[in-house]
């Protein structure tokens, strides 16, 4: 849950499929002046610690962008301390292959006993070429293997995409940034497929909003927000979803904050600024 305490009555969007804005370069939520941007990085570090149990406070209209990856967020979460609340986490099971297509984007979809992400990109420049890597989500490999991995972006692009209200806050200090020849004004990689490791996160950010515990192997051929959403919805419609969305329950019993489920984490207050990437 996200709760906008800059705005009269601090509204609260959940993090849920059916609050999705807009999935152009990154995943909004919400309606009109109450829209949160960019929450794939938050939510990936919110997943990777399997807490089922958090509400943010922002006091913008997107969480910062801060270095580019969910590194920052995952090691605030941790600092913060999750603890068990007892009851059962609702989890969404796949129990028999499935296809999902959108534009670009193609994922194949397995059973499996946890989150298993096996991911493919491609782009036309010498430092990315095609990358592809296998992930098995849990909090140790998700801190080892993609929490650092940086967003990144190409300089042709950066006039057109502020034209249209995007990635206003675009920097070297919070995004890979690309001429034709390599990283701009020498900058390093932090893995030599950094790209493709971002990816993946964004992937377990996106599938956050389903609100579950995701129990699948998703093959992803070059993932988009869009096909994230896109997979996110196919799941919750063929997946089978044990647990109860605890907020909900107790909403109806009169609490609007605590859920009784798997891991939960105190607020996480977050001073936020306008649009980023």
């Amino acid at each position: 849950m996200f709760r906008r305490i800059d705005l009269a009555g601090k509204p609260e969007v959940p993090a849920r499929l059916t609050e999705v804005e807009a999935v152009e370069r990154r995943t909004a939520i919400g309606h009109g002046a109450a829209t949160i941007h960019t929450v794939e990085h938050v939510l990936a570090a919110v997943a990777a610690h399997v807490i089922d149990d958090l509400t943010i406070e922002l006091t913008g209209p997107e969480p910062p962008i801060l270095d580019g990856s969910v590194l920052p967020y995952f090691d605030a979460l941790a600092q913060a301390g999750p603890a068990a609340v007892g009851g059962e986490p609702s989890v969404l099971t796949v129990t028999a292959p499935f296809t999902v297509t959108d534009k670009e984007a193609s994922y194949v979809v397995a059973p499996a006993k946890g989150l298993r992400l096996t991911v493919s990109i491609e782009w036309p420049h010498p430092l990315i070429g095609r990358q592809a890597g296998t992930y098995d989500v849990t909090p140790e490999s998700f801190a080892a293997e993609l929490a650092a991995a940086r967003t990144f972006g190409f300089t042709h692009e950066v006039a057109e995409l502020q034209a249209r209200g995007l990635i206003k806050g675009a920097s070297e200090a919070n995004a890979i940034v690309l001429d034709e020849r390599g990283v701009v004004n020498g900058g390093k990689l932090r893995w030599p497929d950094e790209f493709v490791r971002h990816k993946a996160a964004d992937i377990v950010g996106d599938l956050a909003l389903t609100g579950a515990r995701i129990q699948a192997h998703v093959v992803a051929t070059r993932p988009s927000h869009g096909g994230n959403i896109a997979l996110a919805r196919a799941l919750a419609r063929a997946g089978r979803r044990t647990g109860m969305p605890g907020r909900e329950a107790h909403r109806n019993a009169g609490d609007g904050y605590r859920e009784n489920h798997g891991l939960s984490a105190p607020p996480l207050p977050i001073s936020a600024r306008g649009p980023d990437p």
